[in-house]
C-alpha cells in the first residue's frame, strides 16, 4: 500500500474549527477520535473499534477534509449513507450519494462532472454492490485515483458478519481497490466499528493491509448505561403477551423495535398495524421501501412525530437519533455483535435507556433453519446457479447480477472462488443506449455500429477482435467526455467466462466443503450468542459476557461510569473529576500506563500534559482499608522518588468538587465551568 507524508496535527485542529465546532456547544474532539485521524493522516491504514454513539463518523469527516480530496465512503445502508451526507453538507462538505434509490440520470451525470474537474466533492457514499458491478463508476474513479485520498469502509463487521453470505459483495471491496489504484497503490484505508470479535479483526485486517499497531481500540466498548433485560417466553402467545405489556407501559418515549421479518403474520407491517390500531404513533421500515419512504421515516421518528417504530436490519447502523429510549428484539439476532450494535440505537443523549429481548425454543429453531440455513446455496442451487450463469451455451456471457433468480445469486460467489466462473469486467451488454452528439465521429464507433445491429456488447468484441474491456474502455471515455450521451439508462452487467462446459465434480465437493466451513461459523456465532441469553442474570454481568465474548481487556471491563468527554470510568468520584477537567479546558487521558525508569508500571488514574509539563492524578478511594492504604504508601514512595512535584491527588469526601477545582486553580490556574455533572 502506497502510505503519502504525514499531516501535521495542527492541520487536524484547523479542519475542526472550520467545519465541525458547531456540532454542539462544548464540541471538541476526543482523545481517541484524534488518535484514529492522526494515525490516518500519518498515512496508515487503520481499523478504529469505537462503542456506538462515541462519534467514528466525525474521525472520517475531519481526516477526509484535512487530506483535502475525495474521501469514499463505502456503507452498507442508503439510509446510513443519506443521513450521513446530509449532515456533511449541513457543516458545508460536499457530498455525493451513488445508490438505487438516486435517479440515474443524475448519479451519470455527477460521475461525469467528477471526470472532468468540474465538480469535487468532499465525500462520496457507495454501497458495495455499486462498486463491485458498475463499470462506468470504476472507469471514472481510476482516471480519477490521484484526487481520493482516503476510503472509509463504515460499519467494517458488515465484511465479517454479511461477506459470507448475505451481502457477499463485502468481498469484492479488495479487488475493487486494485483495480481502480493497482495493487500496491491504495490511499488510505480507515474501517470503522464498535463491535468486533478478534477472529473477524485479524480477518479485516489481512484484507486490508492494517497491522495490529494501527488497530485503535477505544478503552471502553460495552454501554453498561443500558439497562438489558432477557426474558424466555415458552411460546409466541406469551411473547404477545408481554410484548404489548411492555410496549403500552413505554408507549410515550421513542421505542425502536427489530422483527427481521417484512411482512406476513408478526412481520414489522403486522406489528405495525396493530400498534396503530391500538393508537401507537407508529411506521414500519424494511429494505423493500423506498429511499424517499425510508427516509420519511426517520425523519418523523427524529422530529417526535413517531415514538414506535418496527424494523429490520436495515435500520440501525449509523442512524442517529439520540433521544431513543428503547429497544425491543422482537425476534433473535444472529451474534453478540449484531445485537450489540443494534442496542446501540439508544440513549445516545445520555438519558437513560433500556433493552429488552424475548426469545423462545421455536425461536431459536427458527433462525437456524429458516435464516441461517436456507442463506446458503445446496448441491442443488450451485448447480442451478451454474446452470443459469451458462445457460446460453457460450464460454463467455453477460449476466446482470440483480436480475438471475436467487440460485444464480447464491452460487455466483462461491463459483467464481472455486474459479470455475471468473469475472471478465463490468460494463453494459449492449451499445444501443448510447448516441453520438452532433459532431463527434471516431472510426472506432463507426466500427462498432456496423460490428452488430443489435449493439450487444459480445458480438461487437468477437466481430471486431477488440476485448470487451477495450470496447467499454473506448465507450466509457466518449461518454465522460460528453462525445457519447446516454439515451436512456444502460443496462449493468458483468462479462464472465466458464472454463468448463460442466461443473467438474470435485470442483462442486470443495464449493460445498467451502459452504460447510462458512454455514459451520454462522451457527458458532448464533449459539455462542443462545448460551449468553440462557446464561442471563442481570444488566451488569449480561454487559460483562459480551465484553468477554469480545476479547475485551477485563480490567477495561470495569470501567462503568459514563463521563461528559465520553471516557467510562471506574467511580463516580472519578466521574467528578473527569468532568471538572473536561469543563475547564484541561486534556487528560484516563488511566494511561506510567513506566518509571526502574520499570515498574503504574497507571494513574489520570495523565495531564498542561504547558510543557506532566502531571499524575491520583484519586485515593479506599484509604481505610489496610491493604489498599499499604499499597499506597509504596506507591506514594514511587511517584517522590522518580516524577518528584508531579503527583496531585484526591480523596473520597463530601467535598470532592471543591477540592478538584482547588487544584485546578493551585497547578493551572483555569476555574472549572459552572456546575458539576455527576
Amino acid at each position: 500500500m502506497s502510505k503519502a507524508a504525514p499531516i501535521s496535527g495542527a492541520r487536524i485542529d484547523q479542519v475542526f474549527q472550520a467545519h465541525f465546532s458547531n456540532i454542539s456547544p462544548d464540541a471538541r474532539l476526543r482523545p481517541i477520535q484524534r488518535t484514529v485521524i492522526e494515525s490516518v493522516l500519518e498515512g496508515h491504514n487503520t481499523l478504529a473499534l469505537m462503542p456506538t454513539g462515541s462519534g467514528k463518523s466525525l474521525c472520517y469527516w475531519v481526516a477526509g477534509k484535512a487530506l483535502a480530496g475525495v474521501t469514499l465512503v463505502i456503507s452498507p445502508l442508503t439510509a446510513l449513507m443519506d443521513e450521513q451526507a446530509a449532515k456533511l453538507e449541513q457543516h458545508g462538505c460536499k457530498a455525493f450519494v451513488l445508490h438505487s434509490g438516486i435517479n440515474t440520470d443524475k448519479q451519470y451525470r455527477e460521475l461525469i462532472e467528477l471526470y472532468n474537474a468540474r465538480e469535487t466533492p468532499d465525500f462520496i457514499f457507495l454501497s458495495p454492490e455499486r462498486l463491485a458491478t458498475d463499470g462506468f463508476l470504476e472507469f471514472v474513479f481510476n482516471n480519477i485515483r490521484d484526487r481520493i485520498k482516503l476510503v472509509t469502509i463504515d460499519e467494517a463487521h458488515c465484511i465479517s458478519q454479511w461477506g459470507l453470505d448475505f451481502r457477499p459483495f463485502y468481498k469484492e471491496i479488495p479487488p475493487f481497490l486494485d483495480a481502480v489504484f493497482g495493487a500496491n497503490a491504495w490511499p488510505r484505508i480507515l474501517g470503522l466499528t464498535a463491535t468486533l470479535n478478534p477472529v473477524d479483526c485479524r480477518q479485516i485486517c489481512a484484507d486490508f493491509g492494517i497491522e495490529e499497531a494501527h488497530v485503535i481500540r477505544h478503552d471502553v466498548l460495552l454501554r453498561y448505561e443500558i439497562a438489558i433485560r432477557i426474558e424466555k417466553v415458552r411460546d409466541e402467545d406469551e411473547k404477545d403477551e408481554r410484548f404489548c405489556a411492555l410496549l403500552d407501559a413505554h408507549r410515550d418515549e421513542k421505542v425502536l423495535v427489530y422483527v427481521d421479518r417484512k411482512h406476513g403474520k408478526r412481520s414489522t407491517e403486522a406489528l405495525c398495524e396493530a400498534a396503530l390500531a391500538q393508537g401507537f404513533k407508529a411506521a414500519y421500515f424494511h429494505a423493500d421501501m423506498t429511499s424517499d419512504e425510508k427516509a420519511e421515516v426517520i425523519r418523523r421518528f427524529r422530529a417526535g412525530e413517531l415514538l414506535t417504530v418496527f424494523a429490520t436490519s436495515a435500520f440501525g447502523m449509523g442512524i442517529d437519533i439520540p433521544d431513543i429510549r428503547g429497544v425491543i428484539h422482537y425476534l433473535l439476532p444472529e451474534s453478540v455483535e449484531q445485537y450489540y450494535q443494534q442496542i446501540g440505537r439508544v440513549g445516545r443523549d445520555g438519558k437513560p435507556s433500556w433493552a429488552v429481548l424475548f426469545y423462545s425454543d421455536k425461536n431459536i429453531e427458527v433462525r437456524k433453519t429458516w435464516f441461517i440455513e436456507r442463506s446458503f446455496p445446496d448441491e442443488a442451487k450451485i448447480r442451478e446457479a451454474f446452470a443459469q450463469l451458462t445457460a446460453s451455451g457460450r464460454r463467455r456471457d453477460t449476466v446482470n447480477y440483480f436480475e438471475q433468480g436467487d440460485d444464480a445469486q447464491s452460487g455466483y460467489h462461491y463459483l467464481v472462488r472455486s474459479s470455475v466462473i471468473t469475472p471478465i469486467c463490468k460494463g453494459v451488454r449492449e451499445l444501443t443506449p448510447f448516441e453520438p452528439v452532433k459532431g463527434f465521429t471516431d472510426p472506432h464507433w463507426e466500427t462498432y455500429r456496423k460490428a452488430a445491429r443489435s449493439g450487444l456488447l459480445l458480438l461487437i468484441a468477437h466481430k471486431t477482435g477488440q476485448t470487451e474491456r477495450e470496447i467499454l474502455e473506448r465507450v466509457y471515455r466518449w461518454l465522460a467526455e460528453g462525445k457519447l450521451k446516454a439515451m436512456r439508462a444502460p443496462g449493468k452487467c458483468l462479462v464472465i467466462e466458464s472454463t468448463a462446459d460442466t461443473l467438474p465434480d470435485a470442483l462442486l465437493q470443495d464449493i460445498l466443503a467451502d459452504v460447510a466451513k462458512k454455514k459451520a461459523h454462522r451457527y458458532t456465532l448464533f449459539d455462542d450468542f443462545v448460551a449468553l441469553l440462557d446464561g442471563y442474570t442481570n444488566t451488569f454481568e449480561f454487559h460483562m459476557a459480551i465484553g468477554e465474548h469480545l476479547s475485551i481487556d477485563r480490567f477495561a471491563r470495569g470501567r462503568i461510569h459514563r463521563t461528559l468527554s465520553g471516557d467510562m470510568v471506574r467511580s463516580k468520584s472519578e466521574v467528578i473529576i473527569a468532568n471538572i477537567l473536561y469543563q475547564s479546558g484541561i486534556p487528560f487521558v484516563y488511566e494511561h500506563p506510567l513506566r518509571g525508569p526502574d520499570g515498574a508500571i503504574y497507571v494513574p488514574d489520570f495523565t495531564i500534559e498542561w504547558r510543557g509539563r506532566t502531571y499524575y492524578w491520583e484519586h485515593l478511594g479506599m484509604l481505610d482499608t489496610q491493604d489498599y492504604w499499604q499499597k499506597w504508601e509504596r506507591k506514594k514512595a514511587w511517584y517522590a522518588e522518580h516524577f518528584q512535584d508531579q503527583l496531585l491527588t484526591t480523596q473520597e469526601t463530601s467535598t470532592l468538587s471543591e477540592e478538584t477545582r482547588t487544584i485546578l486553580a493551585s497547578h493551572f490556574g483555569v476555574k472549572p465551568g459552572p456546575g458539576d455533572h455527576q
